[in-house]
């Protein structure tokens, strides 16, 4: 998706020509190909033995003027040193004579070599690589992207430290509005992908910036290391962020998705040695086939299959299809499980494989109902509808026995399953509370947590320990959410009419978007409410007073976890 016609056409008149301050029409001798004479000349000149310094370097480089010129004219762009420039001038003088082409015609693989082969930092004022990266981008408009590019000082050199630095600022202002941290470090980052999309377009100017640019970006990235290319993504979606806000763009061009793509599950399972083919394909058809079912459960309940049949291949080989189970067989295969160690049958690709074969830990009762669940939803299943296994359909079953009975879970393991929550210790919880009320600065620096502004951690860790709120109710929180005075509609969650209290001030908790129900009303403290208020206004988090162990410390005796 681009910027509509009317963004474009005001970004056409509003924005400035930028042109480079080096290009290959202002050198009048601009032929490509280089003479055996020049060849020769460029040969001899770069060969360290023959020590050209001087006046014979002088009259060398005379006659070599229409490639020294652009050169010198390129380099004097970020560097002053006549080391740097001789060393530099040898490298390209070399690569010249050997492909009889100009430098200004090199194709990208060619600079890629070139860029590859010199020796030195990468740092504006040092080395050779940074006028290689120079010279590829300024005369054939090949932006090397490999590792360790320096993409800031390369886009301050070309168009101007103080004009980067001025556009990249315009660029994260919208962010800044929006709560986005204006740590040093992030701010860092954030230029280092401008100076990029600037290097992209060709343009310093954040106006004349693209949807075409931003995927552009995009492809680049994959380039880069690992780590680096996530960040980076993250940063460049901001960026589009604030192109948005600026209306360079309409809408956002890209996304990043929530997390990796998992493989699909039966091309994991298939060719598994440990469990009989004939019950695999069971459990695939079971897995591909059954509707109307959430698919992360349905992966769950297959992984407790295959554990069933790596236990069926081990004590009972014979047994490979899903009729051939009794009740019998079912009531040995819940003793089992009410036996059962964690890592049993566990496939040796698993994470946590070796962990549970060297530290063997009894089965929770949780996973023992999970477990036995899985073999009730998958004989009642099989009793409801046909499958097609292996090319051929397969009816419904019709079994002797009842899979909700043959595999109930045992009356203490389903007692030893509910709920066991443990009150949080006193001190452990002035402990929570002090670092709540005191979280700094410095303390997210020191954990590398600088996303957000401050007063959006301190106020999450003030709702956390005040209102006794879940996770996933905290991140629902919306600006605005608390409120100062009473009505006489307020319901809590379980519907009753919010008693009034002067002491007090009312949290709106939205209700997520699986329940129908009203929103949830928590009374908070007033400190709460102003520390909500200070991520609206942008201002310095509200400083704890000297007492608040009574003022914080009332939803104790309730709070557990």
């Amino acid at each position: 998706m681009t910027a509509s016609p009317s963004t474009e056409s005001r970004r056409a008149v509003s924005v400035p020509v930028w042109r480079m301050p080096i290009t290959l029409e202002n050198y009048p001798h601009s032929d490509s190909s280089v003479t055996d004479e020049e060849a020769a000349l460029m040969n001899f000149y770069a060969t360290p033995a023959n020590h050209v310094t001087g006046g014979l370097a002088g009259a060398l480089l005379a006659k070599l003027a229409r490639f020294d010129q652009p050169f010198r004219d390129a380099l004097r762009l970020h560097t002053k040193y006549d080391q740097v420039t001789a060393r530099s001038r040898r490298h390209v003088f070399r690569y010249m004579a050997q492909t009889r082409t100009a430098f200004w015609a090199w194709s990208p693989a060619t600079w890629s070599q070139v860029i590859q082969t010199t020796t030195g930092g990468s740092h504006r004022n040092e080395g050779m690589r940074f006028g290689m990266l120079m010279l590829a981008y300024l005369f054939s408009g090949f932006l090397y992207t490999g590792e360790g590019t320096p993409y800031i000082e390369m886009a301050d050199a070309i168009f101007g430290e103080d004009r980067i630095g001025a556009e990249a600022n315009k660029l994260h202002a919208p962010l800044a509005a929006l709560g986005y941290s204006e740590h040093g470090e992030e701010k860092k980052r954030f230029r280092r992908v401008c100076a990029l999309a600037m290097l992209v377009n060709r343009s310093p100017y954040a106006e004349a910036l693209s949807a075409q640019t931003i995927l552009a970006v995009n492809e680049l990235l994959p380039s880069v290391l690992p780590r680096a290319r996530v960040d980076r993504q993250q940063d460049l979606v901001r960026l589009q962020t604030a192109l948005c806000h600026l209306g360079a763009l309409d809408e956002p061009v890209i996304f990043i998705p929530k997390g990796k793509q998992s493989t699909y599950p039966p091309t994991l399972w298939q060719n598994d040695p440990t469990v009989d083919p004939t019950w695999l394909a069971w459990v695939c058809a079971f897995y591909e086939q059954t509707p109307h079912q959430i698919e992360k459960t349905l992966r769950e309940t297959c992984c407790y299959l295959i554990i069933a049949g790596r236990w069926l291949k081990e004590t009972h080989p014979e047994i490979t299809h899903p009729l051939q189970w009794n009740e019998a067989l079912a009531a040995e295969y819940v003793t089992y499980t009410c036996q059962a160690l964690r890592g049993d049958y566990m496939s040796p690709r698993h994470a946590s494989y070796a962990k549970f074969q060297e530290a063997p830990q009894q089965l929770s009762p949780t996973g023992m109902n999970h477990r036995l669940q899985a073999m009730r939803v998958f004989f009642s299943t099989l009793q409801r509808r046909g499958y097609t296994v292996e090319g051929l359909y397969t009816p419904k079953l019709h079994l002797t026995w009842v899979p909700h009975e043959a595999f109930k879970t045992p009356d203490d393991i389903r007692a030893a399953h509910q709920p066991n929550p443990r009150d949080v210790a006193e001190d452990t919880w002035f402990k929570l509370i002090w670092a709540a009320c005191t979280l700094s600065k410095e303390h997210l620096e020191g954990s590398s947590i600088f996303n957000y502004p401050l007063a959006y951690y301190r106020a999450a860790c003030l709702i956390w320990i005040t209102a006794a709120r879940r996770r996933d109710e905290i991140r629902r929180l919306s600006v605005g959410c608390v409120r100062r005075e009473w009505a006489p509609e307020m319901r809590d969650a379980q519907g009753m009419q919010v008693e009034p209290a002067e002491e007090f001030c009312y949290l709106r908790v939205p209700t997520n978007k699986l329940r129908v129900m009203r929103d949830k009303l928590r009374k908070v403290k007033p400190l709460v409410r102003k520390t909500i208020s200070a991520i609206r206004r942008g201002a310095r988090c509200v400083e704890p007073p000297p007492v608040f162990s009574r003022v914080l410390t009332s939803n104790h005796e309730s709070r557990s976890t």
